[in-house]
């Protein structure tokens, strides 16, 4: 039986991101990487009056989604982390199950927005 694998240390690049104005754990709805309570990954690039449309990490194509905030927050138990967007949009890209045109279109939307803003360096990807 293998060993039971060990979290490690938050990397260094996740301990010192600047917060945004407010802290995350009051601003709820941002755009951004979020985790569930199963520990899937997603990045939300709109929010609307009522539902947020995201991009999660999962087997298979990755394709873009729309769901009631109160389902993503209370259900699925969403939660803002501190996570590198650049690199989390460069994983989702290179996703081995592919992903589709819109959600393509929509990562490179969020990333360049993130860009313009300068909550992310640049160039894209090194």
């Amino acid at each position: 039986m293998p060993g039971r694998y060990k979290r490690g240390r938050a990397s260094l690049e996740q301990l010192h991101l600047p917060l945004e104005e407010s802290d995350i754990r009051q601003n709820k709805k941002a755009l951004g990487v979020y985790r569930d309570h199963n520990a899937h990954h997603a990045i939300v690039y709109k929010i609307g009056k009522t539902k947020i449309s995201f991009i999660e990490m999962k087997k298979g194509r990755l394709v873009t989604q729309s769901i009631p905030d109160k389902k993503f927050f209370d259900v699925r138990q969403f939660e803002r982390i501190e996570y590198p967007l650049e690199r989390a949009v460069e994983n989702f890209l290179r996703h081995g199950g592919g992903v589709s045109d819109s959600a393509r279109r929509e990562l490179l939307i969020v990333l360049q927005e993130a860009q313009q803003e300068g909550r992310v360096p640049l160039p894209l990807f090194t």
